[in-house]
């Protein structure tokens, strides 16, 4: 995993919980704790940072993870506006993660290890089908919902199929609007 999302969570933590906090983070999850933007982190290292946060907050990993998405968005849409402003809206801008998003992406980072997308429209939904071997879907929902909240759009996530649940990849069915328009 990337160093950027590292420094997004310590961002986060820090935000919430003060430095203090992310030093215990670190304590509990026996992380040194530096990390480089551009370098690539073992996986586990974000596990074992998600089980202390879990321990620390009493919440559990996937809606930490979907905190942490919606979070990511704030500092995505700040670090990288172009992806944004060339978009009319959230559908516009989540059609466009896999090959645009993920294609700057992999042209800056090459040894990235991304999820990949594919899309799916009916008539007033669009299902995002996710495959990683990560199995972060908690994290795309946070990505989704942060995203419609950057694009001022209200949505609701349905998953029929998860990948925890044995499937072979995670539907996101979205649907914009709603009971808030």
């Amino acid at each position: 995993m990337k160093g950027v999302v590292f420094d997004i969570l310590r961002d986060m933590i820090e935000e919430k919980f003060g430095l203090e906090g992310w030093n215990q983070l670190l304590e509990k999850a026996g992380s040194h704790g530096m990390y480089l933007s551009s370098e690539s982190y073992d996986d586990s290292e974000m596990v074992a940072l998600l089980g202390a946060a879990s321990e620390m907050t009493g919440q559990d990993i996937p809606n930490l993870l979907k905190t942490f998405g919606e979070y990511m968005v704030t500092e995505f849409s700040v670090r990288f506006p172009v992806f944004f402003d060339n978009c009319d809206g959230l559908i516009d801008f989540l059609k466009s993660v896999d090959q645009i998003v993920h294609g700057e992406v992999l042209k800056f980072y090459p040894d990235a290890n991304l999820p990949s997308f594919s899309y799916e429209e009916g008539v007033s939904t669009l299902t995002m089908i996710y495959k990683s071997d990560r199995k972060l879907c908690h994290l795309a929902e946070g990505l989704i919902n942060g995203s419609a909240r950057h694009f001022n759009e209200t949505v609701t996530i349905e998953q029929p199929k998860c990948m925890h649940h044995g499937d072979e990849a995670c539907h996101l069915v979205i649907t914009v609007g709603g009971a808030d328009d």
